[in-house]
């Protein structure tokens, strides 16, 4: 889909393409997941990825770790 043709919202911004629930719904199986695994079973820019993933460890969702000097990996906690 081309930039120019996405849906906008009332107020003129683009609207949301991928919901923080279908990031969640990636880690099903509570295997750690690079950005980029998630931006590709999505199929959205790496970027939008990192976005909502961000989105879903400040919202107690998610956690994340650095694995390397620019490696991270974000996993599902299992239910307390």
């Amino acid at each position: 889909m081309d930039e120019d043709d996405r849906e906008r919202t009332e107020g003129g911004r683009y609207a949301e393409q991928v919901r923080p629930e279908d990031v969640l719904a990636v880690f099903s199986d509570h295997e750690p997941r690079t950005t980029t695994e998630v931006a590709e079973t999505l199929e959205v820019a790496r970027r939008t990825a990192l976005n909502k993933l961000d989105e879903l460890v400040e919202r107690g969702d998610l956690r994340r770790k650095k694995v390397g000097a620019r490696a991270v990996v974000f996993w599902k906690p299992a239910s307390e």
